[in-house]
């Protein structure tokens, strides 16, 4: 009978002590649990879904401006002249252009491709204008600067060519629509005078309008 009643009152010590020797390794066990969930280990790998991809996008945009135009010789005599000799400074006609473009590339570089541009004289006699160009540009932020090379074809009074060259930048209001600027150097080739065979004009110009684009990701 003493032996039994040693053994009763034996026993629940026994469990209590063992309870309170295996609380610290369950704790210790469920901090490495949450410490082993909470940061990979070695060889585990963690995904990120990036909000833009940074390489490989097309970027479709339109600008649309209104432009006048300096012009640094006037062997035609025409309007809006600015002194009294062929050689004075004179103010092109104000016109409508229109853009359409695409470019290749990242958006932690420089995207390259083309981009065609259609100029409408909005006052005095009908006037057109075809510039096929090569266009370079970035993104920094909300700012899209871009350069530009091509060739202005004359389609209207007379037919003729020439070398052009811009630099202008966007600054996106928001996503697909922004303002822009561009300054645009020309030399046109002209018709014959009594003086020269081939007339050459320069043409500095100022563009101000709206940009409009549309980024197709991969």
């Amino acid at each position: 009978m003493r032996a039994r009643t040693h053994l009763r009152r034996f026993l629940p010590c026994s469990a209590s002590a063992l309870l309170a020797l295996a609380a610290p390794a369950r704790a210790e066990g469920i901090d490495a649990a949450r410490n082993s969930s909470a940061a990979p280990g070695a060889g585990e790998t963690t995904y990120q879904t990036p909000l833009r991809p940074r390489a490989g996008y097309l970027q479709l945009f339109s600008p649309v401006a209104i432009g006048r135009g300096l012009r640094f010789n006037n062997p035609y005599r025409l309007q809006s002249t600015l002194g009294g000799t062929p050689r004075s400074l004179s103010l092109t006609a104000s016109y409508l252009d229109v853009g359409l473009g695409a470019v290749w590339g990242s958006l932690d570089g420089i995207a390259h491709g083309g981009v065609a541009h259609v100029s409408l004289a909005v006052q005095g006699i009908p006037q057109e204008v075809l510039s096929v160009s090569y266009i370079a540009l970035a993104h920094l932020g909300r700012f899209v600067p871009f350069g530009r090379a091509g060739v202005p074809i004359v389609l209207q009074p007379d037919a003729s060519a020439g070398l052009e060259g811009a630099l202008g930048t966007a600054y996106m209001l928001r996503a697909g629509v922004g303002v822009q600027g561009e300054l645009v150097a020309s030399l046109y080739y002209g018709a014959a005078t009594i003086e020269r065979k081939v007339t050459e004009i320069p043409v500095l110009s100022l563009e101000l309008g709206i940009w409009i684009d549309y980024e197709v990701l991969p």
